[in-house]
């Protein structure tokens, strides 16, 4: 595989998933890989939503189902057996995963939702970084604030001179607006008029609420709620150093395997990326894409 970051997932993931029943750390799960614990908890968390350890924990849980229904085996031995620290501690952070203790699910089992083990497959390549579903998450109403622009039609070339002019924002304008609702977190904002002519809008820009103070020459837009298909592009870059080629793959992605598999029930077209510079530095970058399949 000459893919780093796929690498380094698949490699992460086959290791802690041979190794459940044995002692796992931190250290143990970096060497083996060969990144450091920061960089890998990064990546971890950027690809799954999950934190490392707690990966862990939540995967002992679930293969640990299968002891308390086949097995006659006492809960402190199955607890032992899955590295927790002793009974109490495994009744915990059982009740903490599915609402209810061990015994009362051995003496009646019903269907549970388990962290299974995680697939990358599920991922695309795009580019130096790697883009995939996240998940449909509902999106209430919010506002944002920010320079609107015209930009012509055309994919890649929009979303390039897109980026340039999110980075200009970021790091001049964005100071100008008080007390938005999270400073380090860019918006970027794109609309396309009915009926299109070739032309698209673009607005990068930071949420605002009622008690922000937005100059005048910035234009304020509000979204309603929305139900979303939410995408993330994860690399090991800048946010503002994302690739054509990368951008490229992303826009097949969504529009080419995705968006052909959703019914859309959408009064006008839009879609956001949403970028917590917080999670980025140098040597990483998290975008979260946003693309609307009804309103609410």
């Amino acid at each position: 595989m000459d893919h780093y970051l796929l690498e380094t997932i698949n490699r992460t993931t086959d290791f802690i998933e041979e190794h459940l029943l044995e002692p796992l750390c931190l250290d143990d799960i970096s060497e083996h890989v060969n990144v450091s614990k920061f960089h890998l908890l990064r990546i971890w968390k950027g690809s799954t939503s999950t934190g490392l350890m707690e990966y862990v924990r939540r995967r002992r849980i679930a293969q640990s189902l299968g002891d308390l229904l086949n097995q006659r085996a006492s809960i402190e031995f199955i607890a032992d057996k899955y590295g927790f620290s002793c009974e109490r501690t495994y009744n915990r952070s059982f009740k903490e995963e599915y609402g209810l203790t061990p015994a009362k699910w051995r003496k009646s089992p019903s269907q549970l939702s388990i962290l299974d083990r995680f697939n990358a497959e599920f991922m695309s390549r795009a580019g130096e970084g790697l883009v995939f579903f996240r998940s449909i998450s509902v999106v209430p109403s919010f506002s944002i604030a920010g320079p609107e622009y015209t930009l012509k039609d055309g994919r890649s070339a929009d979303a390039v001179d897109a980026a340039r002019l999110g980075v200009d924002f970021f790091t001049l304008d964005r100071q100008r607006i008080l007390s938005p609702v999270q400073k380090d977190v860019y918006i970027g904002f794109t609309a396309v008029p009915e009926p299109f002519r070739g032309l698209t809008f673009y607005q990068p820009s930071l949420q605002i609420s009622h008690s922000s103070i937005v100059p005048p020459d910035m234009n304020v837009r509000h979204t309603k709620p929305h139900k979303y298909g939410v995408f993330t592009y994860i690399g090991l870059h800048r946010p503002e150093e994302i690739s054509a080629e990368s951008l490229s793959e992303i826009w097949r992605y969504i529009f080419e395997i995705w968006m052909p598999t959703v019914q859309f029930e959408l009064e006008e077209k839009f879609s956001y990326e949403s970028v917590n510079y917080a999670k980025g530095n140098r040597h990483y970058c998290e975008c979260d894409l946003y693309f609307p399949i009804a309103g609410l």
